[in-house]
């Protein structure tokens, strides 16, 4: 997505600043998991939690399960072009 799709979104969703940071390391090395965007975002775990639900709710985001470890989760941006929504 191009970043005025991401700041018209951002606007139009009422996204919190703590997923706004959370949205931009995705942007940059998606997928990540729960733990690395801890470990680089430096935000508090419950912080990252609720941005990430929040993203999540606003389908900017996808949750796809972690093969490496089917216990975990990796987070991915959404595609645009497939949802209507936006």
């Amino acid at each position: 997505m191009e970043t005025e799709e991401y700041k018209s979104i951002i606007y139009k969703k009422r996204i919190p600043p703590s997923a706004k940071i959370v949205l931009n390391l995705l942007r940059k090395n998606s997928p990540l998991s729960a733990n690395a965007i801890l470990k680089e975002s430096k935000l508090a775990p419950r912080t990252v939690r609720y941005a990430l639900k929040k993203l999540l709710e606003a389908n900017i985001i996808q949750k796809l399960h972690n093969l490496d470890d089917m216990r975990k989760y990796l987070y991915v941006l959404s595609s645009i072009s497939n949802d209507t929504r936006f």
